[in-house]
C-alpha cells in the first residue's frame, strides 16, 4: 500500500548534511533543498560529535499536508528520514532538531524544501 501517488513506482533519494558549530547552532547543506518527482525519500545525516537526532521529531514540516503525510523517523542517532510525496509545487519550511548527547539540550534550524513536480 502506497501512502503517496500510485503512479510513482520508483523512489529517489535526496540527502541533507546536518552539522553543528562550536556554539551549538545546527545548519543544513543544502539550506534550500530542491525536490522533483514523487515519493522522494529525504535522508538527514548528522555530522557532529556529541550531537544526535532525538528519537522522535527530528524533522518537522510546517503545514506539510498531503505532501508529507507521515512524520519523520529517526533511523539511528546520526540519521533521520522524511518522505516527500511531492504531489504539488510549493515551498515548505521545516525544522531539523538535534540534541546534545550528554546534556540533552536541543537546538534547531529552519531550512526549506522546494517541490517542483
Amino acid at each position: 500500500m502506497s501512502v503517496c501517488a500510485p503512479e510513482a513506482l520508483e523512489q529517489s533519494v535526496r540527502h541533507v548534511l546536518v552539522s553543528v558549530d562550536a556554539q551549538g547552532q545546527p545548519s543544513c547543506v543544502p539550506e534550500l533543498l530542491d525536490v522533483s518527482g514523487s515519493d522522494v525519500l529525504i535522508t538527514f545525516h548528522l555530522n557532529a560529535a556529541d550531537w544526535v537526532f532525538p528519537d522522535t521529531g527530528a524533522v518537522l514540516v510546517q503545514n506539510g499536508g498531503t505532501q508529507f503525510p507521515i512524520p519523520s523517523w529517526t533511523v539511528h542517532k546520526k540519521q533521520a528520514a522524511l518522505l516527500d510525496c511531492d504531489s504539488a509545487a510549493g515551498e515548505f519550511s521545516y525544522t531539523v532538531v538535534v540534541q546534545h548527547a550528554q546534556t540533552g539540550r536541543r537546538a534547531r534550524v529552519d531550512p526549506t524544501i522546494r517541490n517542483d513536480p
